[in-house]
C-alpha cells in the first residue's frame, strides 16, 4: 500500500510539468509560424515599394523623353523629273571641311554687300545672309540696312562683290577681303573700293528640318568688323 501510493504521488507530481512544457512548446510554435508569416507579409510590402518606386522613375523618364521635340531631317534625293531616288536620314557632319566654311564666308559678304537690280533677287540674297547670322552681327545687319538699303540704291546702280580672299585667323574668327565695283545703269564703272573684314563665326548643327534648309552647315557669323582698305 505505502508503495502504490508513492507511485500515485509520483505520478501527480510529473503531470503538471509535462503539460506545461506542451503548452510552451505549442505557445512557441504558433508564435513562429505568425511571426514568419509577418516577416513574409514585411518583405512584400518593401518588394512592393520598391516596384513602385521603380515604375515612377520608369515613368518620370518616359515624359521626360516625350517632352522633348525630336526631329530627324531627312535627304531625299529625286532625278529629273522629280520621282525619288533615294533618300535616307541627314547625318551630321563629323568635321566640318574648311573649304565649306570659306565658301560660306564668301556668299555671306556677296549676300550683305552685293546690290542687284532685281528686287527679287536682292531679297533673296538678304534673307540667305539673315539666315546665317546671329548675336551681334544680326544688330549690325539691321544698322546697315537701315542706313543703305538696297532697294534704294538699285536705282543709282549695283555694286558687284568679288572676294579676293579668306584666311582662318583663329578657332572662331575669320579674315575676308574683297572688292565692291559699283555700276551705274548704263553699264559704266563708277568706282571700285577694296574692304576687309574680321568674322567671328560659330557652328551650331541644324536641329529641325527648316533650320538644315536655311544652313545646312549651321556656321554662324556672330560679329562683323569691318573696313575700307587702300
Amino acid at each position: 500500500m505505502k508503495l502504490n501510493h508513492l507511485f500515485r504521488r509520483h505520478r501527480s507530481g510529473s503531470e503538471p510539468a509535462a503539460e506545461v512544457s506542451s503548452v510552451a512548446r505549442g505557445r512557441r510554435e504558433w508564435d513562429d509560424r505568425y511571426a514568419g508569416l509577418a516577416r513574409g507579409k514585411r518583405n512584400w510590402q518593401l518588394a512592393a515599394l520598391g516596384l513602385l518606386g521603380v515604375d515612377g522613375l520608369l515613368a518620370a523618364g518616359f515624359i521626360h523623353l516625350a517632352s522633348q521635340s525630336r526631329i530627324t531631317p531627312f535627304v531625299v534625293e529625286v532625278d529629273r523629273i522629280g520621282q525619288a531616288v533615294a533618300f535616307g536620314p541627314a547625318e551630321q557632319l563629323r568635321k566640318t571641311d574648311e573649304r565649306l566654311i570659306r565658301y560660306q564666308l564668301n556668299l555671306f559678304i556677296r549676300d550683305v554687300r552685293s546690290v542687284f537690280s532685281d528686287a527679287e533677287v536682292q531679297k533673296t540674297v538678304i534673307n540667305r545672309a539673315y539666315g546665317h547670322a546671329k548675336d551681334g552681327a544680326l544688330g549690325l545687319l539691321n544698322d546697315y540696312f537701315k542706313k543703305s538699303n538696297p532697294f534704294l540704291r538699285e536705282a543709282e546702280g549695283t555694286v558687284a562683290v568679288q572676294v579676293q580672299s579668306v584666311l582662318r585667323l583663329s578657332a572662331a574668327s575669320w579674315q575676308v577681303q574683297w572688292r565692291e565695283t559699283q555700276i551705274a545703269q548704263g553699264g559704266r564703272i563708277v568706282s571700285e573700293t577694296s574692304w576687309q573684314a574680321v568674322l567671328g563665326v560659330e557652328l551650331t548643327p541644324p536641329e529641325t528640318t527648316d533650320m538644315l534648309l536655311v544652313n545646312p552647315l549651321g556656321l554662324y557669323v556672330t560679329e562683323i568688323n569691318w573696313t575700307q582698305t587702300l
